[in-house]
């Protein structure tokens, strides 16, 4: 009977052993996934979280942040699997909810990514993130008021989120407030200097006060920081072509259609772009 009671015993203890080797397996390798992340190491990191998931497969933050690399590295069915698994897992885990809200958000999913980011709201009323997500969701949708009070909200929260000024300053320019829109691409420039959006969307500010010069440094640098914002070739060529530089403006216009085909009817406007922007004060 003893021998029965021992032999149970070590089966017990050796369980418990080999279930405390993998936890530390997958803890081990997912803090190394996180610090590669950090580091620039993207496929590093995922081939780190593909490992702590084979120790733990039930580990949601895994998942998640397996998703971030992954969206990071531009596979997006990929990270939105990543994060359906881990909402499967943790259905309190808002940090899911948000990540992929903002992938539906790309996808023009607007219901799917709304939905997403109320819940992570609702888990986390102090997510910077969902409320920036929800904002430009409303702002898509018509609710400029809506979208302002999600900004505002977010920067509330956390004072360094860059991309809830850029798209504060897109409403304040919308309504005519200049001042305030430059103020907000400003603070988001100080705050992440590596913002092409914040750029080019500044360059549209200086090309509304009739500032083509500070226009065309801001397109310039934003095209520096991302050679396939297209938008910014165009918007550079509608200002070339305000300054007479017809040939100039003719190669930012190539560049923009070989970027992006689909702004062809906008390119083809340009002359009656060209009138609409001579007008502006």
């Amino acid at each position: 009977m003893k021998n029965v009671l021992l032999r149970i015993l070590l089966v017990i203890f050796a369980s418990a052993t080999v279930h405390a080797q993998k936890s530390l397996s997958a803890s081990s390798y997912f803090k190394r996934a996180n610090d590669r992340y950090a580091k620039g190491d993207v496929d590093g990191a995922i081939a780190d979280f593909d490992i702590a998931i084979i120790f733990d497969p039930q580990s949601a933050m895994v998942y998640n942040n397996r998703g971030v690399a992954r969206e990071h590295r531009g596979d997006v069915n990929g990270a939105i699997s990543d994060y359906d698994k881990a909402i499967e897992l943790s259905p309190k885990l808002a940090d899911a909810y948000s990540n992929r809200a903002r992938l539906r958000l790309a996808r023009r999913d607007l219901d799917g990514a709304r939905a997403d980011c109320d819940a992570a709201i609702v888990l986390n009323p102090r997510m910077a993130r969902a409320y920036n997500t929800r904002g430009t969701i409303l702002c898509e949708n018509g609710d400029l008021d809506g979208a302002l009070d999600n900004f505002n909200k977010a920067i509330a929260i956390d004072p360094a989120l860059a991309e809830s000024y850029i798209n504060r300053g897109v409403i304040r320019r919308e309504r005519g407030d200049l001042e305030g829109a430059l103020a907000d691409y400003n603070r988001s420039i100080r705050i992440n200097p590596r913002l092409s959006n914040a750029y080019n969307n500044r360059g549209n500010l200086w090309r509304d006060k009739g500032q083509l010069s500070q226009a065309i440094a801001d397109y310039t640098k934003a095209l520096e920081l991302n050679p396939g914002l297209a938008l910014a070739y165009a918007s550079r060529g509608f200002v070339l072509l305000l300054q007479g530089k017809n040939a100039d403006a003719e190669k930012d216009f190539a560049a923009c259609l070989n970027l992006d085909p689909t702004m062809k009817s906008i390119i083809e406007r340009k002359e009656d772009t060209k009138r609409h922007l001579s007008r502006t004060p």
